[in-house]
């Protein structure tokens, strides 16, 4: 390319591109030196331009894809952070629930111990207190053969027992009758003082009535049983008992006191039972069995009973059902005892039953002998 062909395209480059000539200089020779300084500072400074637009150009681009890796980066960290918060919640909320599930099993058991176990719904009414009261009425009734035994001891008419005179030990029974028990008959008649208790040692009812020990009404069951044996057997004395008549007649005492002892023990038995003791309330064993069949059946802890039931768990009823019974099956036992007694009694009136018909000839014999004998006692 000619010179002034290149001159005209950078002229008009220069023209178009920074606006700074403003007017063409012609010629040869200087212009051709001008322009080419011309050219080179343009040159220079646009290429400086290029350079300092590139720097700053780089520059921000370097800075904005720093923010940008920044940026992403704050966010992936975010995201990140925002999972495993995420994953932490729903470990959290795993927990929770194993927790919760955990907790509502145990508040589970833990309800049904207390229902099942607890003294107000799962150990039926009053278990303490039922506990306690059932074994004191067992031990109070196997204490009753032992206090019949001993009443029967105070009789005169006791087993192995004989009077000094049969007819002394009558008029002290017609004396303590019309001193403690007169009636208003006898009243009437001039013969004693009208009693608190009239006819007292005839009453059989009194048997079955709660009485204090040593009271006229207890005092008044010894005389009727007294009343029901009979008349007690006079001694004999030691010459007459070696005597064949002697040993018949102490052979037939002997016979006569092992029947009524059965007879006796029964009655005494009943008497015991209708005692009231201090040791045990003042109560009779009579009355603690009322007491107990009245937690049941009437009464007004029959309603705290009824109440309790009410709240009891199916368990406490369970529990309730085996003490009820317990209690059924201790009174069928008490009832067999009795069933025992009335046997016995009904096979001692059979035996007395024997022995009076074994015929006049035997029976007059033994008459005359128990006359004989009491004849030289007296």
């Amino acid at each position: 390319m000619k010179s002034w062909q290149r001159y005209g395209l950078i002229m008009g480059m220069a023209a178009a591109g920074t606006g700074l000539a403003h007017a063409a200089i012609y010629g040869g020779g200087p212009a051709e030196a001008y322009v080419n300084a011309k050219i080179a500072a343009l040159t220079s400074s646009v290429s400086g331009s290029i350079t300092a637009f590139g720097t700053s150009f780089g520059n921000a681009m370097t800075q904005q894809f720093e923010q940008i890796i920044s940026a992403v980066a704050v966010a992936t960290k975010q995201e990140a952070l925002a999972g495993n918060t995420i994953a932490t919640a729903g470990m959290q909320s795993g927990q929770q629930l194993v927790n919760a599930v955990a907790a509502q099993r145990e508040t589970a058991q833990v309800t049904k111990a207390y229902l099942d176990y607890s003294p107000q719904m799962g150990q039926g009414y009053d278990p303490c207190g039922t506990g306690a009261k059932q074994k004191t009425l067992d031990q109070y009734f196997d204490s009753l053969p032992a206090a019949a035994s001993a009443r029967m001891t105070t009789f005169d008419t006791a087993p192995g027992r004989l009077a000094p005179s049969t007819s002394r030990a009558m008029q002290e029974r017609l004396d303590n009758h019309r001193q403690n028990y007169c009636t208003s008959s006898e009243a009437q008649a001039g013969l004693c003082t009208l009693s608190q208790l009239p006819g007292g040692d005839t009453d059989a009812s009194l048997l079955f009535q709660a009485a204090a020990p040593g009271s006229l009404q207890d005092k008044a069951r010894d005389a009727y049983i007294e009343h029901v044996l009979g008349s007690p057997a006079a001694q004999i004395p030691a010459s007459v008992g070696q005597t064949p008549q002697g040993q018949a007649y102490l052979a037939a005492v002997n016979r006569e006191q092992a029947l009524l002892s059965i007879p006796g023990y029964s009655l005494a038995r009943i008497a015991a039972a209708n005692t009231q003791s201090p040791a045990y309330g003042n109560k009779s064993a009579n009355e603690v069995l009322t007491l107990r069949v009245n937690q049941y059946f009437g009464g007004k802890e029959a309603e705290q009973w009824a109440s309790a039931i009410a709240a009891q768990s199916p368990r406490g009823l369970l529990v309730e059902a085996a003490k009820m019974g317990g209690l059924e099956v201790w009174i069928h036992h008490q009832q067999y005892q009795q069933s025992q007694r009335l046997e016995a009694g009904l096979a001692a009136l059979l035996l007395a039953e024997a022995d009076n018909v074994k015929g006049p000839t035997a029976e007059d014999q033994q008459k005359a002998m128990r006359d004989q004998v009491s004849s030289q006692v007296q």
